[in-house]
């Protein structure tokens, strides 16, 4: 059998109207050394349909039919299946960019564990952005996590921009937790760094972001959400300052109140359209911050 060198794994929910602009954007650049998995969390629109059209048309191609268990557990399924020596995730409703894997693929040699990419973000007007990094080897997870607590700007949160060998993830057990809802892949991120050696960041842009509708987060009333924000704060600073062997407890103090405020104006942002968060919410914040003697001029 020929050594998989990486799998792409594309979780599926009612993602008709865009999953085949997702599925080509891989296929059309993947090599016969890297394979195809697609889970279906029991899409109950043309989904299956349209995977159906694509059963057979590659080796290394799989199709995974599955009951519904939420995007986490799609991803868990697709790991379960997975040969890879890395692993990669991409939404149904995003796309790989063009040409990256003839680019990003060579970079393997260099043998780290975690390889993070760019983010190109697409609007819904058509707008959009990118996020790029530097090419830059860090021979340990410590150095990585000194320079992000320096930096802030690695772009650790998405599961979608990064490739992760395979067998840090087997190692350590590693699974999403299908009992989270948010947050879920920057918990997985900060589980994968504990047991990771070397990381690589570098300047390709791997996923094309596309904003589909206005339905997200930022649209539906979530009650405790600063109380949610905060546990992966907490998360997140657990985790390096754990790793970090080089930073001061200056740079970690500034760390932990940048980190803070950020999620408090994010949190703030969120009141002018769910007004019955802010009485809940507002407190807390002004709590938080006092605790970490971190001043914010709007409340």
């Amino acid at each position: 059998m020929k050594n998989i060198l990486l799998s792409v794994i594309v979780p599926t929910y009612n993602c008709e109207a865009c999953l085949a602009q997702c599925l080509d954007s891989v296929l059309l650049q993947l090599p016969s050394n890297c394979e195809l998995i697609v889970v279906d969390d029991g899409s109950e629109d043309g989904t299956r349909e349209l995977l159906a059209s694509y059963e057979g048309t590659r080796e290394n191609l799989h199709i995974l039919y599955a009951a519904h268990r939420g995007a986490s557990g799609a991803r868990n399924a697709g790991l379960d299946a997975a040969k890879g020596g890395f692993a990669a995730f991409v939404d149904c409703d995003d796309c790989l960019q063009e040409g990256f894997l003839e680019k990003s693929l060579p970079l393997l040699e260099k043998g780290s564990d975690l390889y993070i990419f760019g983010i190109e973000r697409v609007l819904l007007d058509g707008t959009g952005s990118v996020q790029f990094l530097e090419d830059k080897d860090y021979p340990d997870v410590s150095s990585f996590a000194d320079d992000y607590i320096r930096t802030r700007r690695l772009l650790i949160y998405s599961n979608c921009n990064k490739f992760y060998r395979r067998s840090v993830i087997e190692a350590l057990h590693l699974r999403f937790d299908e009992q989270t809802d948010f947050g879920e892949d920057r918990l997985f991120n900060y589980r994968f760094l504990e047991g990771c050696g070397a990381v690589s960041t570098s300047s390709p842009v791997m996923l094309k972001y596309m904003q589909r509708s206005l339905s997200s987060m930022s649209s539906r009333h979530i009650p405790g959400y600063f109380r949610r924000v905060m546990s992966l704060h907490q998360a997140k600073m657990d985790c390096f300052f754990k790793l970090s062997k080089g930073t001061t407890d200056e740079e970690r103090e500034a760390f932990r109140n940048y980190d803070l405020s950020r999620e408090a104006e994010k949190t703030m942002a969120r009141f002018s359209q769910h007004p019955e968060e802010e009485k809940e919410n507002l407190p807390l914040i002004r709590a938080a911050l006092a605790a970490g003697k971190t001043e914010h001029p709007d409340i």
